[in-house]
């Protein structure tokens, strides 16, 4: 598995892009993740931009709720600008958005292999542009894991299905993903045993890849 970090500069604007009429400076993103469908929530270091930046998000569609965090931020939960579905499509996760400047996201990815990354970061060309700013080993014993594993295992992660009380539970999840309730369990208890037999007897090391980055 690879993580790749990318530079998309879509080519319309979207919710946030807005945002640079209010800060000129780029916005960093933190406690990212990926919710059900193409929803996403992630805290902004808005600092003394935070009232106006709220008031900016609430007139937009794609913005489902905004929160005050301590003094200068704010968590914002909304609908992907379409990168969420593509990555999907080409067995790719998202594994953060660590920042964005009027049309400009940047993101890292994990992905299963070259292959996946070339078509991700050519369908995302329909967004707008796309650079590839840095290519590395994904050194995560889940690297051992089915396309489809991973697949369930990310979307039971990201919707709480681990957490206590379940806000959701696995018939919901394999409907999601057009599955059977009976499918959809085998999957992740295959993704379970094979996260805790790495775990537990320890994973081999990922080997290097070279500085260039050639797709």
């Amino acid at each position: 598995m690879l993580v790749a970090t990318l530079h998309v500069d879509l080519d319309r604007d979207h919710a946030l892009s807005g945002l640079a009429e209010i800060h000129d400076r780029p916005f960093s993103m933190y406690q990212f993740e990926v919710l059900a469908g193409d929803t996403i929530r992630f805290l902004i270091k808005a600092d003394e931009h935070r009232d106006a930046i709220a008031t900016y998000l609430h007139q937009s569609p794609a913005v489902d709720s905004l929160e005050n965090v301590a003094k200068s931020q704010l968590l914002v939960t909304k609908r992907s600008s379409g990168i969420v579905p593509i990555l999907r499509k080409n067995h790719g996760m998202l594994q953060q958005m660590s920042q964005f400047h009027g049309t400009v996201r940047v993101i890292d990815v994990i992905v299963y292999n070259r292959d996946d990354l070339k078509s991700i970061m050519e369908e995302l060309q329909e967004l707008g542009s796309v650079q590839l700013k840095q290519l590395k080993p994904f050194g995560d014993p889940a690297s051992s894991l089915s396309s489809r594993q991973a697949e369930v295992l990310e979307l039971a992660y990201n919707a709480g299905y681990y957490d206590w009380p379940r806000p959701t539970d696995a018939e919901t999840l394999a409907g999601e993903l057009d599955i059977s309730h009976a499918t959809f369990l085998e999957h992740l208890r295959k993704a379970e045993r094979k996260i805790m037999d790495e775990a537990l007897g320890g994973a081999a090391p990922t080997p290097e890849i070279p500085h260039e980055i050639e797709l």
